[in-house]
């Protein structure tokens, strides 16, 4: 077993969160390291649902608009399930709500035509051919799924079910990129994904993330997905799979922390929005850093206070 981040560094991470943090960031902090409230997090989260029940606002980061997204209500989902959210919390419902709303063209598009005035990454811009083509989009679609089926979705069963087949076959028939396999990941994870779905599901994802997860550190400065990228905690299918090169991504990726206490983003907008990416680059250096404090904490490789 590799060396633990050492406690100065995590203080130093620690510092940098609350320091240049948004509330939201904060709130999770202190919920999963000081044993804070999770209505704390619930109430900050709020910040960012509109009253459709999706949310927005740049709770993923690089998409500034007010509007809600499918994008970002899965950040919310994701975050909700942090703290172990019932299905009958009513932002959640809402949320839930929200992405039924949100499927047409038998997909659920990521971003809608609103958010494309507002400042935001290249990456998200509005496609109107994209979003109602008839191949099935795996990201956000797969970890939509997820999300229904965990959560009691009023789409239908037959619905659901004609939407599992979709996915399973664009799995079996299609390379991934890396962002459709953790969509995919999510949803196999599903504590209500009927059994018969995730063992079609495994071998196939196991050869996708044999082809696309990076084992060699000599690849790890690019934007690649790598092996801590993939497994985000113990228990994930993949653990086992990437055992070998998981100590050596820890050990390189604590490596990486920052003069400032953070980890840094290996993106940028380029020359869109130089002011707003400014903020934005706060924000993910934040993000990224409670992201990778928790993935520690989860493989127990942090060093006690």
């Amino acid at each position: 077993m590799m060396n633990r981040l050492p406690a100065a560094a995590r203080l130093r991470a620690a510092e940098f969160l609350l320091e240049n943090g948004t509330n939201l960031q904060r709130q999770r902090y202190s919920f999963h390291f000081e044993g804070a409230g999770a209505d704390l997090v619930l109430a900050a989260l709020g910040e960012y649902q509109n009253d459709d029940g999706g949310f927005g606002s740049g709770l993923e980061q690089d998409l500034r608009t007010k509007n809600s997204s499918v994008i970002c209500t899965t950040v919310a989902l994701q975050i909700m399930e942090e703290t172990r959210l019932e299905s009958e919390n009513q932002p959640l419902r809402q949320a839930i709500n929200f992405l039924e709303q949100q499927y047409q063209f038998n997909n659920w598009p990521n971003i809608g035509s609103n958010c494309n005035d507002a400042p935001h990454a290249p990456w998200w811009k509005f496609d109107n051919e994209w979003a109602s083509g008839d191949r099935f989009l795996a990201n956000p679609g797969a970890e939509v799924l997820g999300y229904l089926l965990q959560h009691n979705t009023k789409l239908g069963t037959e619905t659901i079910r004609s939407l599992l087949e979709r996915a399973l076959g664009h799995l079996a028939q299609n390379d991934l990129e890396m962002h459709e396999l953790l969509c995919y990941s999510r949803l196999y994870h599903c504590e209500a994904l009927e059994e018969n779905y995730s063992e079609a599901m495994l071998p196939l994802l196991l050869d996708q993330a044999f082809r696309l997860v990076q084992v060699e550190s000599s690849n790890w400065e690019e934007y690649v997905l790598t092996p801590i990228g993939l497994v985000d905690r113990p228990d994930s299918i993949f653990a086992s799979f990437f055992e070998d090169s998981l100590d050596a991504n820890f050990a390189y990726q604590i490596n990486l922390q920052s003069d400032e206490g953070c980890w840094t983003p290996g993106w940028s907008w380029g020359g869109d929005f130089p002011a707003t990416w400014a903020v934005v680059e706060t924000e993910i250096k934040a993000e990224l850093t409670l992201r990778f404090l928790l993935q520690l904490k989860r493989f127990d490789y942090l060093e006690d206070l």
